[in-house]
């Protein structure tokens, strides 16, 4: 959140999913990295940032540092007041000595990214494209409103494809402690800490199954988020590792039962709504945040077919060799 994902200098996010922020990366001739742990999905499997690369690493807990990646230079600190006195030092010696070219080609970049992708991004194709919901919901969501994600693949196409609009605290996300089932409480602790403003949850059927109970909590307390459901009727994420490493219809234990979900919402007493086509996404998300005294539920049919679960806007190829997890 330190700077919008519509800023034009945001590459957007970089790792096991990317944009154009792994291309950036492998072209830099020095990374500052504020914060971050270098963890198995930022790195890619330990393949980023790559091998002899100049990396300035920050961060307030000296443990972190080349637990996985050798550094240049670690600099052991609070972010804020590291980056003011980096600030300071390269005032006092005449500025940065880059002219700004580097940063200035991020925007064409990504407009050929999006290029790239378009048709994924505005698909009609029914079960609804995870890319085109991100896309409606970029859409729907103010400025100002909060996006809660729960783990698995709420998280990782919301990573990837959901836009912030201006810097700060908007996109909530439990990624680190790979909480499945996060999505709805999330949402409550969201909503009541947000106030007026606008939140809107994504998880999928499986996380919705273990807090579904916690509707009663947002209805009693007449919290007014709205809950979107990424139903494809199994647990998503396993599907489709199986379907990657063991093949078509070599699955174990990763379907679900089909619900429909917005009916059982809608008995509890929640504004609910069913999307099975693409065109039903906008005017679906528009009722839901015009409700503010209950929480709304749209229960959303994905794709059931499992190349297609893991977010593929990205157009990686999958290497990988036996006994490894490949996303």
């Amino acid at each position: 959140g330190s700077i919008p994902c519509t800023h034009p200098y945001s590459a957007g996010i970089f790792g096991r999913y990317s944009r154009i922020a792994n291309d950036m990366m492998a072209e830099a001739d020095l990374l500052i990295s504020v914060g971050c742990k270098f963890g198995e999905i930022a790195t890619r499997r330990y393949e980023l940032p790559g091998e002899g690369k100049k990396i300035i690493h920050i961060d307030s807990l000296p443990e972190e540092f080349e637990r996985t990646t050798q550094v240049t230079l670690p600099l052991w600190g609070d972010a804020r007041e590291t980056l003011l006195e980096l600030d300071a030092a390269l005032a006092d010696n005449g500025g940065p000595a880059s002219d700004g070219a580097f940063a200035e080609t991020v925007s064409g970049k990504m407009d050929a990214w999006r290029d790239s992708v378009s048709a994924r991004l505005s698909s009609d194709e029914t079960p609804v494209n995870m890319a085109r919901l991100m896309t409606e919901l970029n859409g729907a969501l103010p400025e100002g409103g909060l996006l809660v994600a729960d783990g698995g693949f709420a998280a990782h196409w919301s990573g990837l494809l959901f836009d912030t609009t201006q810097a700060g605290r908007y996109f909530l996300a439990n990624r680190g402690l790979c909480s499945i089932g996060y999505g709805v409480p999330g949402a409550i602790g969201a909503q009541i800490a947000a106030g007026p403003r606008p939140v809107f949850a994504l998880t999928g059927d499986g996380g919705f199954n273990m807090s579904i109970g916690e509707l009663e909590t947002a209805l009693r307390l007449k919290l007014g988020f709205t809950m979107i459901i990424v139903n494809n009727a199994a647990s998503g994420y396993v599907k489709a590792l199986q379907h990657l490493m063991y093949g078509q219809g070599a699955y174990q234990s990763s379907d679900l039962f089909e619900i429909d979900y917005a009916k059982v919402a809608e008995a509890m007493g929640c504004h609910a709504e069913r999307v099975t086509t693409p065109d039903q996404l906008a005017g679906a998300f528009g009722r839901a945040a015009a409700e503010t005294a209950r929480p709304s539920v749209i229960d959303v049919v994905v794709t059931r077919d499992a190349s297609k679960m893991l977010p593929g806007v990205d157009n990686r190829t999958v290497k990988h060799r036996k006994g490894d997890r490949v996303a």
